[in-house]
């Protein structure tokens, strides 16, 4: 183990120390017969004396080395410098620490102090002694440091290597750790170790983590506009001691997350948090109890198709198939004969996944044939107990009872569906405070993407009605445009089958028609000239 710079420093104040106090030249070394401190009165260190053969002895026969005169010592005078070597005397003592030599002290002499020194030898050997048992507990001290500096420095090179970005603070907040990734995902380039978590990030579970005296996991939703950071942060409780407890924070993005799943749904990244914005909470509970419920046939029946697949992806997504093959099937685009091979022949769905989920829009545009051969395979399956054969969740926005009862759909396959429905709860489309917050996020969303400052919508109450009445898709074309043209929303009667295009032809027209310049219409619209002049050649024609 060698020993440089600022522990060097150190044994060379023990050296100089037992130098002052017996008069002599002081070497001390390692284990590894490295020097690791020395002080010179007389001699220059590997100049004029050859000291490695008696050190040597010292440390490896484990015992002391005192040698009045070297010409009694044999390796000393078969030395080829032995005639023009200037030590005449020499004094070692092994470094020990519990039974280990870990090094040597060694005095060197010239002749006249080395009889003076020899008449007192018993004292000095003794002081030796002394001094070994200190140096003994700095060496050991010293060694044990730079191991856990090696340790903690191949720890953080371990920590820089994750992918995760990862910062770890002390009881009070103050950082005391990040990784490299936590630096790359929020551009950091200035010192933050020493600054408190939640100053940089200013969420109520930050400040609520420190305040209260039981840590305890946590996991919070996170949006960071500034570093566009949205995902998720993982708070944990990580080594408790007399001073408190520390805490480790992971930030991972919602895409990182989705990217360690490659076979995640097929591309499927539509989960329970997602629908946040769009269904009640109720609606919402109770999807996560079918996904979690071993419940192969399920009904999803909203007032929204496009609802109805959300739901229908994240119940996959948050059961224990989400790693299996999910397939979607639009009943009314499969006709006839061509239906039976798609789903029951040989190449079909039934027969090739097996504990993945089959996803099927408007079972009632089946014709009754399939909808009874579907109702058969679904009960023979049942029969068979098989542990996790394929699940089905039918999705429509029609009443199935009222159809049997008017002989438009199977009973049977109603039957095995209806005791695991998911009805309309309230969504986008009947509640105007979802609505209402679904339309900020919205907005907030294509602010950030068109990067204007943020707006609220030029809107009425009756418009916000005929909004509401819009499918999601529509709706965030529409909500779009608005962004475009600094919140102005058309009317009601304009909004109906008006495609975006159309839309931007006529805020055009209407802009024209009030005097606006082309730079104030290309200004509003976030078009450019070239584009606007095209659209005004159109309106010409």
């Amino acid at each position: 183990m060698k020993f440089k710079g600022e522990l060097k420093t150190e044994f060379d104040d023990f050296a100089r120390a037992i130098s002052d106090v017996l008069e002599t030249d002081v070497i001390i070394t390692d284990a590894d017969m490295n020097v690791i401190g020395s002080a010179f009165q007389y001699f220059s260190l590997y100049q004029d004396i050859k000291i490695g053969s008696l050190i040597a002895e010292v440390f490896y026969d484990n015992r002391d080395v005192l040698l009045e005169h070297k010409r009694e010592k044999e390796s000393c005078r078969q030395c080829p410098e032995y005639h023009n070597c200037k030590m005449e005397s020499f004094v070692g003592v092994p470094i020990r620490r519990d039974l280990r030599t870990v090094g040597v002290i060694a005095l060197i002499l010239p002749k006249d102090r080395g009889k003076a020194l020899f008449k007192k030898i018993g004292s000095t050997v003794t002081f030796m002694h002394s001094m070994a048992e200190l140096i003994a507990s700095k060496i050991m001290d010293s060694q044990y440091s730079r191991i856990i500096e090696a340790k903690n420095d191949e720890l953080k090179g371990i920590l820089d290597a994750h992918d995760a970005a990862l910062a770890y603070t002390d009881f009070y907040g103050s950082i005391l750790f990040v990784n490299e990734a936590f630096r790359k995902l929020f551009r950091i380039t200035e010192p933050v170790l020493g600054t408190r978590i939640q100053e940089l990030f200013p969420y109520k579970a930050f400040q609520e983590t420190f305040q209260k005296a039981d840590r305890k996991p946590r996991m919070v939703k996170a949006t960071m506009e500034q570093s566009q950071f949205f995902g998720i942060i993982n708070i944990k409780p990580i080594y408790e001691h007399r001073h408190g407890t520390s805490m480790l924070f992971t930030f991972r993005r919602y895409s990182e997350i989705q990217k360690e799943s490659v076979q995640f749904t097929n591309g499927s990244y539509i989960t329970f948090d997602f629908l946040g914005d769009i269904c009640d909470t109720e609606l919402i509970y109770r999807g996560r109890d079918y996904a979690r419920e071993n419940k192969n046939i399920i009904l999803v029946n909203t007032d929204d198709g496009e609802i109805n697949e959300l739901l229908a992806k994240a119940i996959h997504n948050e059961s224990s198939r989400k790693l299996k093959d999910i397939l979607i099937m639009h009943s009314s685009s499969i006709y006839r004969d061509y239906l039976c091979e798609y789903l029951f022949g040989e190449d079909g769905l039934l027969k090739n996944i097996h504990d993945g989920t089959i996803i099927i829009h408007y079972p009632e545009r089946m014709q009754i044939y399939y909808q009874e051969r579907l109702a058969e395979v679904i009960e023979g399956r049942k029969k068979q107990r098989e542990s996790e054969p394929v699940r089905i969740i039918f999705c429509t926005d029609q009443n199935l009872e009222e159809r049997c009862q008017a002989g438009l759909f199977s009973w049977g396959l109603y039957d095995a569906m209806k005791d695991q429905t998911l009805r309309t709860g309230r969504t986008i489309h009947t509640d105007s405070a979802l609505f209402c917050r679904y339309a900020e996020n919205m907005i907030d969303y294509y602010c950030r993407i068109y990067k204007k400052t943020k707006m609220e919508l030029n809107i009425t109450a009756a418009d916000y009605k005929q909004l509401m009445k819009l499918e999601i898709n529509e709706l965030n074309i529409q909500l779009e445009m608005a962004v475009r043209n600094n919140g102005y929303v058309a009317a009601k009667t304009e909004l109906q089958g008006m495609s975006s295009r159309e839309y931007e032809l006529k805020t055009i027209r209407e802009l024209l028609e009030a005097g606006k310049t082309q730079r104030e219409i290309c200004a509003r619209l976030s078009i450019s000239r070239s584009t606007l002049n095209r659209r005004i050649a159109e309106l010409r024609k």
